[in-house]
């Protein structure tokens, strides 16, 4: 097989720097693109202007509006979404708002309703914060639809079944541009499928079949759902991939070989080609874990989704290893002292599984909750894929929960979710006042010398505590007080380099 070209991984950047909430380009002369966690589109029209998927959140629909009015004030008479999924309808009710009226096909409203829920439900479990139901869409098609902005018309069609099965595509015919929502995805792994629903990369070709009809249009250029504009070469890579781990697949399922097995034999085989694909939400485990249920799915089989066949991206220690280094310990202290060895040789399935079963042990004491947390948000930063990242934050953010629920004045707790809720909505361009507010009761209760502060001296869980204040600024884009408090964080630790690295900007 012939090697295809793939994305190069972008170099590592300030992890701490401001950040820019949608990224606007102009595709062609009416025609942009806003790159984001998720594409969104818009084309102007000599009367109107119709936006294409609505972004993740309020606040990414909110910076999504701005940069239309920034091009143009002509009304939006349009909202378009291609498929069901939350982030490309969370900012459908601003835009309705702002005088749109929203199209979708029939399937997509429809999965909206009875779809939806199940796949926020997971996305919820994995720290994502999903806000109202989307709004539904006002006007349905079945097979076509076409609108006018003012000479220029716009063909909405089913393109067929393909990351969703209510896959619609726009086609600007003026301007030979496609907006392919996730049918198409570039610049990183493509996730084939969500693991709570029974759609995606099923192994029938289904999906191959709607990518090729897209580009039997022959466009300029299709605007994906993720990444950069595609061309024939980004189109090429997606198709190879998909043929890839479909023939893979399908050659083992022949062989009778179960889920454990068909990893342990093709994960450790991938080609270089495939390894060296960046990773954001896909992952080749979840390709392979796609296409094996589509193949394997028995009919009478109630759970839809491949999820309870993944196995935990949280790594796990040899059992009898572990027993032999809990044996005899009776103190919550223990473990934790074992644990911070594990950590400081560079074990960290060890450290992960010390702590785990210290919340078996001490399931009531606060300390071995809130440091396991602390060790599978360390872990995580391991993990590449946001979804695999995601079995790490459930669990923390269930240890963090039960403290918090017992213990509501826990300053390890409280720091500890409030800094994960706030360095999520920094990432995602989410709204951190709900993190905020926890770490500003930190910053309280350790000023008059509250209970609980989770193994580090107090000073430092100031320092941490106002330092993470100041990232919810800078992610609300108030410079002025998220560097004061980064200065606040380093009068109390000079030494906090995260403060340091904010700074530098």
């Amino acid at each position: 097989m012939a090697t295809p070209a793939s994305a190069s991984i972008p170099k590592q950047a300030n992890p701490f720097a401001p950040r820019v909430y949608g990224e606007l380009k102009k595709v062609t002369g009416c025609v942009y693109i806003v790159r984001n966690i998720t594409n969104s589109s818009f084309v102007i029209g000599d009367r109107s202007v119709a936006v294409i998927d609505t972004q993740v959140n309020f606040p990414s629909a909110e910076q999504l509006l701005k940069l239309v009015r920034s091009v143009t004030d002509k009304p939006i008479e349009f909202v378009i979404n291609t498929h069901y999924h939350w982030d490309h309808t969370n900012g459908n009710q601003l835009f309705k708002e702002a005088g749109a009226t929203l199209i979708s096909s029939k399937l997509t409203k429809e999965f909206m309703v009875h779809r939806a829920p199940r796949q926020k439900e997971f996305l919820a479990g994995r720290g994502f914060e999903l806000g109202k139901d989307p709004l539904l869409p006002e006007i349905t098609f079945e097979g076509e639809h076409t609108i006018d902005l003012g000479n220029m018309p716009l063909r909405l069609f089913f393109a067929g079944t393909a990351e969703t099965d209510d896959a619609t595509a726009v086609h600007v015919v003026n301007e030979n541009i496609v907006m392919s929502g996730d049918t198409v995805m570039t610049g990183s792994f493509p996730i084939f499928g969500q693991p709570v629903w029974d759609e995606g990369l099923q192994g029938d070709n289904q999906w191959v079949d709607t990518i090729q009809k897209l580009m039997s249009l022959k466009p300029k250029h299709v605007i994906p759902g993720h990444g950069p504009l595609a061309g024939e070469k980004e189109v090429s890579l997606l198709l190879e991939i998909e043929k890839y781990f479909t023939e893979e697949v399908k050659r083992l399922v022949a062989k009778g070989y179960d889920a454990a097995k068909v990893l342990s034999d093709l994960e450790p085989r991938l080609p270089e080609w495939v390894t060296k694909i960046p990773l954001v939400w896909g992952t080749p485990r979840y390709a392979i874990l796609r296409v094996l249920r589509g193949l394997t799915k028995k009919e009478n089989d109630p759970e839809p989704g491949w999820q309870k066949f993944k196995p935990s991206a949280i790594p796990d220690a040899d059992a009898k290893r572990l027993a032999q280094k809990i044996q005899n310990k009776e103190n919550v202290s223990d473990f934790i002292q074992m644990a911070e060895e594990a950590k400081e040789g560079g074990d960290a399935a060890l450290r992960l599984a010390i702590l785990k079963k210290a919340t078996q042990v001490f399931p009531n004491i606060p300390d071995a909750l809130t440091a396991y947390a602390e060790a599978l948000i360390d872990a995580s930063r391991a993990e590449a894929s946001v979804l695999e990242k995601g079995d790490f934050f459930k669990a923390a953010r269930a240890s963090w929960d039960k403290v918090l629920n017992s213990h509501p004045r826990h300053i390890a707790a409280l720091l500890g979710k409030g800094r994960y809720l706030v360095m999520m909505a920094y990432r995602g361009g989410d709204d951190p006042r709900n993190g905020m507010k926890l770490l500003e009761k930190v910053v309280e209760l350790s000023a008059v010398g509250g209970s609980a502060f989770g193994g580090k001296p107090p000073t430092r869980t100031r320092a941490e505590a106002e330092f993470y204040l100041g990232m919810g600024y800078r992610r609300l884009q108030d410079e002025t007080k998220a560097k004061r408090q980064f200065q606040k964080a380093l009068v109390l630790d000079p030494a906090f380099t995260p403060a340091r690295l904010a700074m530098e900007i």
